[in-house]
């Protein structure tokens, strides 16, 4: 049996309740960013021939603990390595990305990365590249190229950097995100509704940092009464289950804490599983915002998206995959989900898709990677058990009034308490009763006074201690090395 190794939080036939998913990691398990699964979970699937066991790695090799362990388990354990990538030539995960390298430097097996991009400011040229960046992305590129046939990016211009660094077309294939190609070519985006209508269902995807985003967002919920926004980062997670909100909110508008009227109103959702998420996504009639994943979970699902592209990054993926973007920088902040609907040409779509695919099978094939799409290579069984898994649906706020909110919020409950035993012992809010003993537990008094005896017992055993090494020390004065 062939076992591969590959970069993802967990298996996609995996069932972890929403809590779980937050707190098996301290980014979540999906990585920070929910939009990971979608890539990693169309991967695990396209990988998972019969006679193939696919296992996660759950981000160990990017942790600075106990690399050397993971090295030599993957070389011992493992026939390959791969790894869906994101976003990850960027400046914030180059720490994560120099780990890596070092990690590939010393593995013995096939590494192969799929779908790796830069994000950069919109319009960075190469030669204003800061050496550290540039030193580290080319170690990481070199360590996956020493044992890989070639590399996948996600576009263009990833690929233009590469070759400004020293990389050639011959090892540097541009295929995309995995995330679109992992049940085949997708079908062309039909307009679901001639025109947006006032209580039309639309799905609203949003990057904090973003300038100006908060007055999109707040335009077009109110707007649109039944459109929701879905965030994506693991802050959000925590915020929507626990009402975590962040050290500070400079910007009130920004849907980001508890006091804000989409959370009050319960018009968050957020999935911690792929599949769920594209279920609710074929339910909207529109999805639009500057988050890349948040619009291919809608093109997934057949749902007209439209990327409001805001740097190298989204650019490049809705130019290669013909999703409709509008650079954000060139409209009103606050631009009517109705006119990016109308002026949208879905009619591209479609005809991009088979061309996308057949590369992105090129590109597996090059690396030797075998995969469900060739002959012979198809696992129903993979399909039959996804479709079976009871994965929860979206998370809902605190706030929710619906049913489904009210038995999330008792999940969450019941998440916390962990029974009247765990209740005991729990030192949070602890309560002495002023006369009462509670069971299991002891007064202050007999608490003071055990501990005045721990302390003579400890004081008699170190003048017991005290007076044995007298002795030694005048019977043998060369164990001191003969001082007194």
């Amino acid at each position: 049996m062939t076992r591969i190794l590959i970069r993802a939080g967990k298996s996609p036939l995996t069932v972890l309740s929403h809590e779980q998913s937050l707190s098996t990691s301290r980014l979540g398990v999906f990585g920070s960013n929910s939009g990971n699964m979608l890539f990693y979970s169309a991967v695990f699937r396209v990988l998972s021939v019969p006679g193939a066991e696919v296992v996660a790695n759950s981000y160990v090799h990017e942790r600075p603990v106990h690399l050397g362990t993971y090295i030599n388990r993957t070389n011992e354990e493992f026939d390959r390595f791969v790894l869906p990538m994101a976003n990850s030539y960027r400046d914030t995960f180059l720490p994560h990305l120099e780990r890596l390298a070092k990690v590939i430097e010393r593995l013995k097996i096939p590494v192969t990365v799929v779908g790796i991009g830069a994000q950069l400011p919109y319009g960075t040229e190469f030669d204003s590249l800061p050496d550290n960046y540039k030193k580290i992305v080319t170690r990481f590129t070199r360590a996956v190229l020493n044992r890989s046939a070639s590399i996948g990016v996600r576009g263009e211009y990833t690929a233009r950097m590469l070759k400004y660094l020293g990389f050639g077309d011959e090892h540097v294939r541009v295929i995309g995100c995995p995330s679109m190609f992992g049940n085949g070519p997708l079908g062309p985006l039909v307009r679901k509704v001639d025109r947006l209508a006032y209580d039309s269902p639309i799905a609203i995807s949003y990057t904090p940092k973003v300038k100006g985003v908060d007055r999109l967002v707040e335009a077009n919920t109110d707007r649109y009464p039944n459109s929701v926004i879905v965030p994506q980062q693991h802050h959000r997670l925590a915020l929507m289950l626990w009402g975590e909100n962040p050290a500070k909110v400079p910007n009130k508008r920004m849907p980001i804490h508890t006091e804000h009227p989409l959370y009050e109103n319960d018009r968050m959702r957020f999935f911690v599983d792929a599949s769920t998420w594209v279920d609710f996504m074929a339910e909207q009639h529109f999805a639009f915002g500057t988050r890349i994943h948040g619009n291919v979970a809608g093109v997934l699902a057949g749902t007209p998206s439209v990327v409001l592209a805001h740097d190298s990054r989204t650019v490049e993926l809705s130019e290669y995959h013909g999703i409709p973007y509008r650079l954000y920088s060139e409209l009103p902040p606050d631009v009517d989900a109705q006119r990016l609907y109308e002026e949208a040409d879905f009619d591209a779509f479609g005809p991009r898709q088979a061309e996308t695919f057949e590369t992105y099978v090129r590109f597996l094939e090059h690396n030797d990677l075998e995969h469900v799409f060739q002959p012979g290579k198809a696992n129903p069984a993979y399909d039959e058990a996804l479709a079976a898994a009871p994965f929860p649906g979206p998370v809902h706020t605190l706030m929710a009034s619906d049913v489904v909110g009210r038995r999330q919020v008792m999940s969450r409950l019941r998440w916390l308490r962990q029974g009247h035993e765990g209740d005991l012992e729990r030192r949070a809010y602890e309560f002495e009763p002023p006369f009462r003993e509670p069971r299991g537990q002891r007064t202050l008094e007999e608490r003071v006074t055990e501990l005045e005896k721990e302390l003579r017992v400890q004081q008699e055993s170190l003048a017991s201690w005290r007076g044995r090494m007298g002795r030694v020390l005048r019977i043998n004065p060369l164990s001191t090395g003969g001082r007194r």
